[in-house]
Order: C-alpha cells, then structure tokens, then sequence
C-alpha cells in the first residue's frame, strides 16, 4: 500500500474532512480513502484502475456503445460507507459542500473538472485541489480566481492544497458544451470524432495516430481491438474503410469510451467499449490488435508497463494474429517485440514514429 505525494500531504489534513458532505474526484491511489471509511463519501472516477482498485470486485466492464448517450454512463459501487462511481462526470448540482479535486495533467481537463466541481457544490461550497507542484498547481490557483478567493492551506511532499470557496456566479456544468466534433480526412476516408478536454489528442489528429492509419496491413479480418482508443479515431476509421470488421475499443478512461461512444455515434457506426487497466479482466480474443499506445510520452527506462501490455497482447491474439503499433522511434519496441512475437516488420517510419507488426 504505497499512498501517492497527493494522498499523504492528505493525511496531514485529516480534520478538514471532519465536517461536510465530501466528494472526491479522481483520486490518485485507492488507499487514502480507507483514513476516511467512517464517514460517507462519494468518489467520481474518470479512470478504470483507481476505480477498480477501490472496489476490488470489477476487473472490467464491457458496454454497448449504443447505450452511451449524452447523458454519459455511470458504474456505480458500495464499499463500505464510500459510494464509488465510475463515469465521464456526474451531473449531481449542489449535492456536496465540499470537492477534493485531484489536478489533472491537461489545463483544459482542470477547467472542465472545476466547472464540474463548482456544480457540485453551488455557491458558498468549497473546491479544494491537491497537486504535485511540478504538475501546474500554481497556474491551478490562477484559474480558480473566476470562482472567488484561492487559499493556498498545506504544501508537502512536493505538492500543494488549495481551496476556493466558490461566490462568483459562473455557467452551470453542461458536459455537450465541452465536447468538440472534428472532421478528419485520411486518403479515401473522411469522418467526425468528437473529443473532450482530457481525452488523448483533443482536437487534432496525432500525427502517429494518422501515420498507422496510412500504413496499417490491410489484410484485417474478424475480430479487432483497437487498445487505448482514445476518441475512437483507428476504431472508427477502420470500421468505415472495412465495414466486414467486427470493431471492440478498450480504454482506462471513462471520458475516452464516452467520446468514442459519441465517434461512433456521428459516424452511424456501433462497437464494443471495454473499459479496463491494460487488458486485466478483457477475456475477449482478437484477430488483430492495433493501437497507438500511451507508453510513449517520456523517455523512461522502466518499460514494465509496455512489456506488460506485448505479453498481455499475445495472449488475447488468436492463431496467426497480429499486433499493429505506432510508437516514438526512440523506444525500443523492436526488441520488446521480438521477445514475445515470432515475427516482428517495421511496416513505416518517419523522423518521429514507427509503424511496427508483429505476428503470433
């Protein structure tokens, strides 16, 4: 049980949560709310791993794209006195006094969170945010000005807390006016994909995203996991260019499955969404697995999680399948490949991506 930077500079706050109706958003480990199990709280998770850590009953959950309207979904679980709920948001105005909102990486993720929050709360409540101070919670507190005073209360483990109590009148939370709908174009296929802040690659097309799309082998057939789907930008593209494919999308994020729920939508087009930590709990097998994964984003030299996912990846591939990749080039996936693959092509390459296949 290892508390992240965030949840023990928590712990020296305990007598904040003595008084108040808390929700929590996005915590960043599952283990700081067991300071909290005599009290009721609710915990809003946007991502599969926490969630499932917390509840410890849900390896998976598979949904029906069809079934995902505007109005999002929700998985809610008991344990103890916490109610835990996975979803994109929650729509629950002026139910709490009190938000502990975990800083999010992207500004505009924070912006839409704390316009959530603020909802959550209505006027006089209070909006509490915890972040590492590499992380931008300096520039947090400059955005939290448009809902009144921020207090900065605690600073530890490299990370800040700061509070607002919210007196300015500001919009009400309405997720759709934060989704944006793009049209992309890649040879011959044109479609829409509808992103939020928070979401992999919102508002554009990644570039590696569009290079596997360019030089993905064509010779896909059955069953097709497109693994960190993001907003169904492969998925979506692939299902219109080979209408014979039977498409899944898989995800850890709650805010990914909704916009690629809503992708699929726009394009008159259904799918699959598995949202899961890796591919713990998806029993599903594939033909084929293609993905622009998220392992790329530094320069790290602990690959477990990527070797992880090439192990996993192989096991849910049936006879003869294939996994498709785009990675930075300056990763090592050739080799990490090769372990596990008995055939490994670099398929294309620019300055900044490789395009790699590996087969069963």
């Amino acid at each position: 049980m290892i508390l992240s930077p965030q949840s023990q500079l928590l712990e020296r706050n305990l007598s904040l949560f003595e008084q108040g109706k808390w929700a929590f958003v996005n915590p960043s480990d599952a283990y700081f709310l067991d300071a909290l199990s005599a009290q009721e709280v609710t915990v809003v998770h946007q991502y599969f791993d926490v969630f499932s850590e917390s509840v410890r009953v849900i390896p998976s959950i598979s949904l029906d794209s069809r079934d995902v309207g505007e109005l999002g979904f929700e998985v809610t679980q008991k344990a103890g006195n916490h109610t835990h709920i996975f979803a994109p948001f929650v729509t629950l105005a002026g139910e709490f006094t009190d938000i502990m909102l975990f800083l999010p990486k992207a500004k505009t993720h924070f912006q839409m969170l704390l316009n959530m929050a603020a909802s959550m709360v209505g006027q006089q409540g209070r909006i509490h945010v915890v972040g590492e101070n590499k992380g931008g919670i300096k520039s947090a507190a400059k955005l939290m000005q448009q809902y009144g005073t921020p207090q900065k209360i605690d600073s530890a483990r490299h990370c800040s807390l700061v509070t607002v109590v919210v007196e300015q009148e500001h919009t009400p939370f309405n997720p759709s006016s934060w989704v944006d709908v793009s049209e992309y174009t890649v040879d011959d296929v044109k479609w829409n994909v509808a992103s939020m802040p928070g979401v992999f690659s919102h508002k554009e097309l990644d570039a590696g995203s569009e290079l596997l799309l360019q030089k993905h082998a064509t010779s896909l057939r059955g069953n097709v996991l497109d693994f960190a789907c993001g907003a169904g930008v492969i998925a979506s593209y692939l299902m219109l260019k080979y209408p014979h494919l039977t498409l899944y999308l898989s995800d850890i994020s709650a805010l990914a499955l909704y916009c690629s729920a809503l992708t699929l939508a726009e394009n008159k087009l259904s799918a699959t969404l598995f949202a899961a930590d890796g591919l713990h709990g998806v029993s599903q097998k594939f033909q084929h697995i293609i993905t622009n994964p998220p392992f790329h984003t530094g320069i790290k030299t602990d690959y477990t999680i990527t070797k992880r996912f090439i192990s996993d990846a192989k096991k849910q591939l049936t006879s003869k399948g294939t996994l498709q990749m785009v990675a930075n080039r300056f990763l090592p996936y050739p080799g990490l490949l090769a372990e596990e693959f008995t055939t490994v092509y670099t398929k294309a390459q620019t300055s900044q991506f490789s395009v790699y296949e590996a087969s069963v």
